[in-house]
């Protein structure tokens, strides 16, 4: 009779054991640093337009847009940086800048961080598609919007 309750004692000990795993959540997962780099090419050489998003699992973010010479790590200076508040819904991610820092020139490519402007009062929204596993960021395009090209954002860490 003993040895007919041992496999049954085993099998009851090993399904109160288990415990069940948790899926990570979705900020958790998408937590961590995103690149986009376009090169362009100008008469004295090729730049790197880099932007960077730092997303944090408390549904927080803080952006850079930096200018390198192409294929290099040092920056010549900046675009715009920005934060704000992000939310995931459906596999899409919502960023909402607060606080946005910009250039006011359109015929250059970067200028010191400390010359930037804040843009008061306007505040900006982004959709971008979750993709590859959390690995990949595409934007997404919106409703009457003409876009000329999609920018994609790779994790790095």
């Amino acid at each position: 009779m003993k040895t007919q309750l041992l496999p049954l004692i085993a099998l009851l000990l090993i399904l109160f054991s288990c415990k069940d795993v948790e899926e990570p959540s979705p900020n958790s997962r998408i937590e961590g640093k995103y690149v986009s780099t376009v090169e362009i090419e100008m008469t004295g050489g090729k730049l790197d337009l880099v932007n960077t998003l730092n997303l944090k699992s408390d549904g927080t973010f803080y952006a850079e847009n930096y200018t390198t010479e192409a294929g290099k790590d040092e920056i010549l200076g900046y675009r715009s940086y920005f934060n704000g508040t992000y939310t995931i819904v459906d596999e899409k991610v919502t960023l909402e800048w607060k606080e946005s820092y910009t250039m006011n020139f359109f015929d250059i490519y970067y200028m010191p961080k400390a010359d930037l402007t804040l843009s008061d009062g306007n505040e900006f929204i982004a959709d971008y598609a979750i993709e590859e596993d959390y690995t990949q960021l595409s934007f997404m395009c919106p409703p009457n919007a003409f876009c000329t090209s999609q920018e994609v954002y790779l994790k790095t860490n």
